[in-house]
């Protein structure tokens, strides 16, 4: 690989390493600072200019209250979507009662 050529997954572990970054308000000196590199670095990596270590990629993923397979964006080996794998953890951190009224709710945006 040239210098200068960027892999897809370099690509994709920086943007969505932007993405996560930019959802939870951290610019990116902030998350330089928690993860010992300059706000240069961070572009780099965001870009997909340069590839982030391993050993990195574990501080990105705690500084972005992240796991480093989101931060790969992997594929659900059940075949759902980032949105629906959201959907999942959030689901699963509400009580009964809770989901039954998301539920309700849902049947009433069907029924339209």
């Amino acid at each position: 690989m040239s210098r200068n050529s960027s892999s897809p997954v370099d690509i994709q572990i920086g943007k969505t390493m932007r993405d996560r970054r930019l959802a939870i308000g951290l610019t990116q000196a902030e998350l330089g600072a928690a993860i010992g590199v300059t706000f240069q670095q961070v572009q780099k990596y965001e870009r997909g200019a340069n590839r982030v270590a391993a050993s990195k990629l574990l501080q990105v993923a705690t500084a972005l209250d992240c796991s480093v397979s989101d931060l790969y964006d992997d594929p659900d080996p059940a075949g759902h979507s980032p949105s629906e794998r959201a959907m999942l953890r959030l689901w699963s951190q509400l009580k009964v009662p809770e989901r039954d009224a998301v539920i309700a709710m849902l049947r009433q945006f069907v029924a339209r």
